[in-house]
């Protein structure tokens, strides 16, 4: 055991964190949290659009539909009328296939584990879900996933590369579900603890190998929260020690010791730590490359740099960004599209190269062109332990074959918290991710899913947005 401290599992905070999901009404939440969320799911659903044409997602959506069996959900785009466990398996993989959904600095990914799964119960809460009551269900879900890897430390995780890293998913698309489905503070507490017996997937395998698991994750995630909810429903019982409860509270056996429990209930229900650090993604790759991006393209702008006249660009990263640039043999020659979207030489060299990076950029064809394979051997990365901000300030020096040098560091890359994307922005982000859609999106189903997002809190049935997004 590597936390003391071990409790009865009817005291584990699992039950704290279950009762603010249970009890918070509207009126409890800022304004200024609810505007982050409002952005946080159009910003989800945008790339939702670009990711149910992306690789396996199709596919998926075609399974099932195969699969068949009550019509009680759409699967976004696509349109088959599915089981509602279907729809949200279908829903997550969409949600995450382009890797341009939020990030939140100690909590990982949230928006696209809770809200595929929350819109594909809406057919079966018995009833018309308001968009007051969905940005509650968001909210408190998104802070169980936040305070859930707070507390594991998975700052810790992302200089490790070990188990569980984003374990807190299926536990934030589960409490969100619930709440959506009128479970209880007790009905939560076991449905997220059913979620949280099925879900140990080592967050680092899934990246490792340049497979889709990265994104089918989400699935599974997805399926696991719905069902967890409707057996719950059904008086199936599961444990209720998700942290600290004796024997299995995973905050007792993780492989470290700087956890952190008290996060998980601190100022709960008044401090919102979803809202303390969740950032948009402006490029269609890992977080952990954004800031060397960002530079790279500052230098190339404000210098008018032609790419060929580049002799080295040198970087600093933090040890957490390491996943991103090793091992040197993967990540110097991706030679897949989800090599690509993780490895930061591929993307610096592109953001180089075109002065952008975004999912026309991430082909076989695109990956494999002589010119980006050139540019990445010249791109050398390094990892800086005086970088303690895991996802922002990398320094990027970009040297001339004439000897001039060049150097940026972005404070903050657009979407951060304090840099935020606007509405505006939002909708562009939407707009450009449209084109790799399964099915065309107009401009004006475009213009609507933005002023159904911008005005949530008044939306009467928030299946309009379902409808909107099924052509």
């Amino acid at each position: 055991m590597k936390h003391e401290n071990p409790v009865h599992p009817s005291l584990d905070p699992a039950g704290a964190l279950a009762r603010m999901v249970s009890d918070t009404r509207f009126e409890d939440i800022p304004a200024d949290v609810i505007d982050l969320a409002k952005r946080a799911i159009f910003d989800t659903l945008a790339v939702t659009v670009a990711g149910s044409g992306w690789e396996v997602s199709p596919a998926i959506a075609d399974l099932v539909g195969e699969w068949g069996g009550a019509p009680q959900a759409r699967v976004l785009m696509h349109g088959h009328r599915v089981p509602a466990p279907m729809a949200a398996f279908a829903n997550g993989v969409m949600a995450r296939a382009i890797d341009m959904g939020d990030v939140h600095e100690t909590g990982g990914h949230i928006t696209e584990w809770n809200v595929p799964a929350m819109l594909a119960v809406l057919g079966i809460a018995g009833r018309p879900v308001s968009g007051k009551d969905f940005l509650v269900a968001y909210v408190t879900g998104g802070e169980v996933g936040v305070r859930a890897s707070a507390a594991l430390n998975l700052v810790r995780y992302h200089t490790t590369w070990g188990m569980p890293g984003e374990w807190n998913g299926p536990l934030c698309a589960t409490a969100s579900v619930a709440r959506l489905m009128g479970l209880d503070a007790d009905g939560i507490w076991n449905a997220m603890g059913m979620a949280y017996t099925v879900h140990g997937m080592s967050e680092y395998n899934k990246y490792s190998e340049g497979t889709q698991m990265a994104r089918v994750q989400h699935s599974f995630a997805g399926d696991t929260a719905v069902k967890a909810v409707l057996l719950t429903q059904r008086g199936v019982t599961a444990p209720r020690g998700i942290f600290q409860g004796v024997p299995s509270g995973i905050l007792r056996h993780i492989a470290w010791d700087d956890v952190r429990p008290e996060l998980l209930t601190d100022g709960l229900g008044t401090r919102w730590q979803l809202a303390e650090g969740l950032s948009m993604k402006p490029y269609s790759a890992c977080k952990f490359t954004h800031s060397f991006i960002a530079s790279t393209i500052t230098i190339m702008r404000d210098n008018r740099i032609d790419h060929q006249d580049i002799e080295r660009i040198d970087c600093r990263g933090s040890e957490g960004s390491r996943m991103t640039f090793e091992p040197a043999l993967a990540k110097w020659n991706p030679r897949s599209v989800p090599e690509a979207m993780f490895s930061a030489p591929y993307t610096i060299a592109t953001a180089a190269i075109t002065g952008g990076f975004f999912l026309g950029d991430l082909s076989a064809a695109e990956v494999l062109r002589e010119d980006r394979q050139a540019m990445m051997r010249r791109v050398h990365i390094t990892s800086d332990p005086a970088l303690t901000d895991q996802f922002e300030g990398f320094p990027v020096r970009i040297t001339l074959k004439d000897g001039r040098a060049f150097e940026h560091v972005t404070p903050y890359v657009r979407g951060h918290t304090r840099n935020p994307m606007t509405w505006d922005d939002l909708a562009d982000k939407l707009r450009r991710c449209a084109p790799f859609g399964a099915v065309a999106l107009s401009p004006e189903r475009q213009a609507r899913l933005a002023d159904l997002c911008r005005n949530l809190e008044n939306l009467e049935d928030v299946g309009d947005i379902v409808e909107t997004m099924t052509p």
